[in-house]
């Protein structure tokens, strides 16, 4: 009989159903209508209903699954809301604490009412779906398993969701503040570190932010998890995080109520204590927000000064507003001057470097293998990878060759030496990211900004390497491939429109030329590599366990052996487009424009432009043809259009370095 009286009066449970007693019946039908109604309203109507969408997989929340994802997010905080209401009025926050109830009691006797309301529709619901699976043949989506999974994830999302907005409630005592507060304690994990690591990455050269972001911050958001449900069940990790995190809530929250004054109803921050803290979170993360949202469209120091003073300005304020409930908030500066000092601070520890951040490189002892590519996407991804992506996309970025590690760290070194002198203002770059797994466990992971010829321009580390046996085994698919067996066929197609192509099938033939394009392959030198120069793309059709898959590689001009052999069968012309199909060339030099978009405008017929010359000399066009680039940087000065016989009207652009226009053309080009 104590027990009872602790833990139930039946006057706060009379209120409570009074209160909000409608989100329960109005939840319930919500979850009627979006899964068991929805349900019944497909299989009646339709005889295929088992090709759709939402019955080929294993998941109730495929059915409504939007309408779900905004219950699971708005019921739990309008129950919260309205069920601690009473800690946000004056009035009745001093009515019900000068009750003979404990706080203690008052609260859990709140908590398992709000509880109750969010699971039980949820189990009325599943005990419908499963009545329903006994005359609907929907064997997929209706059987025990799928309905308890779905009730289980329902229910411990919703129980999280509203034990969130009751530890907000506790520390606020404005409802609407609550309400706010809830949503962005929901994505402030995520949303912090992406404002945090965003803007370490103006100061701290390295930094290797897209990784980190990719990695780690969307597991951090329940909006993104809950969105995966359609495809991506919870785990028992993902049921055990969301859970301990709801006790957490819960036991935070009753601790904060026991110590809570009655009369900080109506304020914004309800224990002093915090009120700095709140103050200074705002104008934090607005000056972060500023300096990014700077960053990124201007890209400019001055501009991200201008975005972190005015933004935190305008945060600062702001918070004031809240705290004091006035606009009259303007003399109070004192704050924000400790502030701009704390963080001038910050900046300075971050951009001078005072751990060593920047020029930390591993030794080569200590390293197991390396990761070198120009993105992080490999090493982030969050889908698991089939065997056949794991070899041909992330495998092929990995070295564990001692030679070609030693060649990575000193490559790792002269970028660091020489990413201050890069210009800022170039148009073209892209990422080298280094990521070292070492031999005691750990990893380190660097990001930097180079241009683009710090791939294609010679570069003794990078050529070595790129040159090396390893290299070329990583990058090119069509080199592990050793059982020709597997091949079910080879297309080679030309890379510049039109219709080019030729398809071998013979199985004698496969294998001859697999074995020459893996033997042209290992003799392409670094320049070869990355100079852009190819007649058509080969496509490997793979067929293994009953899977298609796909190998591909590029008919590259330097590849002698293969031209030979397609030469010798007279399939060469087949398969790429030659000076014969063209009808003329036109060649000027590439104007600021083109440098700068990295394009032509199509628009204007390139033919009629000043400083232009056409060409329709087989020979020259030969040899143009032999000498041109795919490849769009500044070593391209001038630009080749080439028009074919069988379509005049769209020219097939590509770029010429000066050292390669022929002596004939050059001299003509000159004279304009």
């Amino acid at each position: 009989m104590r027990l009872k009286t602790l833990l139930f009066n039946q006057g706060i449970f009379v209120q409570n159903v009074r209160s909000v007693g409608w989100i329960f019946i109005a939840y319930l039908l919500c979850l009627l209508f979006a899964v068991p109604l929805r349900i019944l309203m497909v299989t009646s109507s339709r005889d295929d209903y088992l090709r759709m969408y939402e019955f080929t997989g294993e998941t109730l929340f495929r059915f409504s699954s939007g309408f779900q994802m905004i219950l699971m997010f708005t019921v739990p905080v309008l129950l919260g809301i309205f069920i601690f209401r009473y800690l946000q009025v004056k009035l009745s926050a001093d009515y019900i604490h000068s009750l003979p109830i404990k706080r203690e009691a008052l609260y859990q006797q709140n908590v398992i009412f709000g509880l109750g309301v969010v699971v039980i529709p949820v189990l009325i619901t599943g005990l419908i779906l499963l009545i329903l699976s006994s005359f609907v043949d929907a064997p997929n989506v209706l059987n025990i398993g799928t309905i308890a999974a779905w009730v289980a994830t329902t229910i411990v999302v919703n129980v999280f969701v509203f034990m969130a907005t009751v530890f907000v409630a506790m520390f606020t005592g404005i409802s609407v503040f609550q309400g706010v507060l809830t949503y962005i304690l929901l994505v402030f994990p995520a949303g912090v570190t992406v404002l945090f690591f965003m803007n370490v990455n103006y100061f701290l050269r390295g930094f290797a932010v897209d990784y980190y972001l990719d990695h780690q911050v969307e597991r951090w958001l329940p909006f993104v998890r809950v969105g995966e449900l359609t495809h991506t069940p919870f785990s028992g990790g993902d049921f055990l995080g969301f859970f301990i995190i709801a006790i957490a809530f819960y036991l935070v929250a009753l601790f904060v109520y026991q110590r809570r004054k009655v009369e900080m109803a109506s304020q914004a921050v309800a224990f002093r204590v915090l009120r700095p803290v709140f103050l200074y979170g705002v104008t934090f993360c607005a000056m972060l927000l500023g300096g990014m949202y700077f960053g990124q469209t201007q890209g400019t120091f001055g501009w991200r000064l201008f975005g972190y003073i005015v933004a935190s300005l305008i945060g600062y304020v702001v918070a004031q507003m809240i705290l004091e409930k006035t606009w009259r908030v303007l003399g109070k500066w004192k704050g924000y001057g400790v502030f701009v000092v704390a963080m001038a601070i910050l900046a300075l520890l971050i951009k001078f470097d005072v751990t060593g951040y920047e020029n930390r490189v591993p030794v080569a002892e200590n390293v197991e293998r390396v990761y070198l590519s120009d993105s992080a996407h490999w090493l982030s991804t969050r889908r698991p990878l089939s065997e056949h992506e794991e070899a041909i996309y992330r495998q092929q970025h990995f070295y564990e060759d001692r030679e070609n590690i030693d060649r990575i760290i000193n490559l790792h070194e002269e970028v660091i030496a020489g990413e201050r002198s890069y210009d800022q203002n170039r148009r073209f770059y892209r990422q080298a990211v280094f990521y070292y797994e070492l031999t005691n466990g750990r990893k380190l992971v660097r990001a930097f900004q180079v241009p683009v010829e710090f791939y294609t321009k010679p570069n003794e580390p990078l050529a070595k390497l790129m040159e090396s046996e390893e290299y070329k085994y990583n990058y090119f698919p069509v080199l592990r491939l050793e059982n020709t067996d597997e091949i079910n066929h080879i297309r080679i197609s030309s890379n510049r429109g039109g219709h080019r192509e030729i398809i071998i099938t013979d199985a004698t033939e496969i294998k001859e030329f697999h074995q020459l394009l893996q033997k042209d392959i290992k003799e392409m030198t670094h320049d070869e590599f990355t100079d852009g120069k190819s007649w058509a793309w080969i496509e490997y059709s793979l067929i293994s366990d009953d899977r298609r898959n796909y190998l591909n590689a590029d008919w590259k001009k330097s590849y002698e052996k293969i031209e030979a052999w397609l030469e010798a069968r007279d399939l060469a012309r087949q398969a790429r487009f030659t000076a014969e199909d063209i009808a003329f060339a036109v060649v000027g030099k590439r104007e600021a424009e083109m440098i700068e978009t990295g394009r032509v405008d199509v628009g204007e017929d390139f033919k009629d432009r000043e400083g232009t010359i056409r060409i329709e000399d087989v020979e020259e066009l030969k040899e143009l043809l032999d000498k041109s680039s795919m490849v769009w940087n500044d070593e391209g000065k001038y630009v080749i259009a080439y028009y074919y016989e069988d379509d005049l009207n769209r020219p097939h652009f590509e770029t010429i370095s000066a050292e390669h226009v022929p002596d004939s053309i050059l001299q003509q080009l000159n004279e304009r």
